[in-house]
C-alpha cells in the first residue's frame, strides 16, 4: 500500500510541475516578447517549489495544505504586481491553483484534520477567494478567473469527498442488508431442519423401534440356534440404525453440527466388524490394513465406516459373488481407503441413482478429503478415499 501510494503521490507531482511550466510558457506567448515576463518566472517558481508539499500530504496534511493556500494568495499577489496583461494571462492560464487545493482539500477530508486546522484552512480559502476578485480594482476577467481559481475547485473537491464517503456508505448498508438476508435464510434453513427432524423421527424411528423389539422376542423364543442369530443380528442392525437416525436427528436440529463427542476423540473405526458382518452375510471380503489408526478423529472414522459400508453394499448387489479388497492404510496425516471389487453378477434388484455415492462424496469433501470412484477396466469396481487424520470443528459435520 505505502509503494502504491508513493507513485501516487510521484504522479502527483509531476502533473502540478507541469501545469505550472506550461502555463508559464502559455503566459510568455500570450502576453507576448515585448513583455516583462519576470514576474511570471516568479510565479511558476512558487508553483514549483511548493509542489514537492504533495510528497508529505499523507504524513502532514493539515501543514501541506496551509501551504498550498498560502502559496496560492502569494502567487495571487505576484499576478497582481505584474503588468495588466501578463497578470491576467497567468491567471487565465495556470491551472496549477484549482489542481493544487483539489488535492489538499480532498487530502484534508479524507484524513480528519482536526477542526481546528481545517477551519484555518478554509478560511485561509476565503481569503484567497476575497483577494482573487481584486475588490479594490475588479475587472470581468479577474473576478471571473479569482473565482474559479480559488472558490470552484476547493468546493469541487469537498463536493467528491462528500460524494465518496456516500458511496462508501451505500456500500457498506449493502453488504449489512446482504449479511441480514443471509442470516434470514440461515435461520429459515434451521427452522426446515428441525421441522423434518421432528417428521423423520415420528415417521421412521417408531417403526424401526418396534422391529427391533420384534427381533429380539424372535430371538429369544428362536427354535435353533440359525434362526436366534439371524434375529440377533436383526436386532443388532435396528439398534445401529435407530443410534445412526437419532445422531441425524441431532444433526439437522442443530444445523449439522455434531455434538454426542468431542471432534478430537479418536475411536477405532469398526472396519473389522463391518467385514465380518460383510462375511456372515455370505459376501468374501478381505481386509489388509496398515499403520495405527488410534490418532483418528472421530468425525474421520465414522466417514471411513460408511465409506466402505456403502462400498461393500454396491459390491454385493452390482458384482455378487466377486471378491472385495478392502485396504486401509493410515499415515501421520492422512488416511487412505482402498475398496476394489472384481467382476461380478449383478442382482436384478440392484438399481440406484448414484445418490449413495453422492452422499459420500459430500461427506469425503465436507471434512477436506476427496473420494474417486469408477470402473478399474477389467469388469471391476474400484473406490478410493483420501481423508485427514485430524478434522477441525469448522469442517467436521457429522
Amino acid at each position: 500500500m505505502k509503494r502504491r501510494d508513493g507513485l501516487i503521490d510521484g504522479v502527483l507531482l509531476t502533473v502540478l510541475v507541469v501545469a505550472a511550466v506550461l502555463g508559464g510558457v502559455v503566459t510568455a506567448l500570450v502576453a507576448g516578447s515585448q513583455a516583462d515576463l519576470s514576474y511570471a518566472w516568479v510565479f511558476v517558481a512558487l508553483q514549483v517549489v511548493t509542489s514537492a508539499v504533495v510528497l508529505v500530504r499523507r504524513r502532514r496534511p493539515a501543514g501541506a495544505a496551509l501551504t498550498i493556500v498560502l502559496a496560492a494568495i502569494a502567487q495571487t499577489l505576484v499576478a497582481f504586481a505584474a503588468p495588466l496583461t501578463v497578470g491576467e494571462a497567468l491567471l487565465s492560464v495556470s491551472a496549477w491553483i484549482p489542481l493544487a487545493l483539489s488535492v489538499v482539500i480532498e487530502n484534508i477530508t479524507e484524513r480528519g484534520v482536526p477542526p481546528v486546522w481545517s477551519a484555518a484552512v478554509w478560511a485561509l480559502i476565503g481569503l484567497l477567494t476575497l483577494v482573487s476578485v481584486r475588490p479594490w480594482d475588479p475587472t470581468t476577467s479577474f473576478v471571473v478567473n479569482g473565482l474559479l481559481h480559488s472558490a470552484v475547485a476547493p468546493l469541487f473537491a469537498l463536493y467528491l469527498a462528500a460524494r465518496r464517503r456516500k458511496m462508501a456508505l451505500l456500500g457498506e448498508r449493502a453488504e449489512r442488508a446482504e449479511r441480514e438476508q443471509w442470516w434470514r435464510a440461515e435461520r429459515a434453513r434451521a427452522e426446515e431442519r428441525a421441522r423434518l427432524a421432528t417428521e423423520l423421527h415420528d415417521l421412521v424411528a417408531h417403526r424401526v423401534t418396534l422391529m427391533t423389539l420384534q427381533a429380539g422376542a424372535l430371538s429369544v423364543r428362536a427354535p435353533d440356534d440359525d434362526t436366534r442369530g439371524a434375529a440377533e443380528d436383526l436386532r443388532a442392525n435396528g439398534a445401529l440404525a435407530l443410534d445412526e437416525l437419532r445422531e441425524l436427528v441431532g444433526v439437522l436440529r442443530r444445523g449439522g453440527r455434531s455434538a454426542e463427542a468431542p471432534l478430537d476423540e479418536a475411536p477405532l473405526p469398526p472396519l473389522a466388524h463391518l467385514v465380518d458382518e460383510a462375511g456372515r452375510a455370505g459376501q468374501e471380503v478381505a481386509l489388509v490394513t496398515a499403520g495405527e489408526p488410534s490418532m483418528l478423529s472421530r468425525v474421520t472414522g465414522r466417514t471411513a465406516y460408511r465409506v466402505v459400508r456403502e462400498a461393500l453394499t454396491n459390491a454385493r448387489k452390482h458384482a455378487g459373488g466377486a471378491p472385495v479388497r478392502v485396504d486401509a492404510e493410515y499415515l501421520p496425516e492422512h488416511v487412505r481407503i482402498v475398496v476394489h471389487n472384481g467382476a461380478g453378477r449383478s442382482s436384478r434388484s440392484a438399481r440406484g441413482n448414484g445418490a449413495g455415492l453422492a452422499g459420500l462424496r459430500e461427506r469425503v469433501e465436507s471434512i477436506g478429503g476427496t473420494l474417486v470412484v469408477g470402473p478399474d477396466g477389467a469388469g471391476g469396481f474400484r473406490l478410493e478415499t483420501v481423508m485427514p487424520v485430524k478434522v477441525t470443528a469448522e469442517r467436521g459435520t457429522s
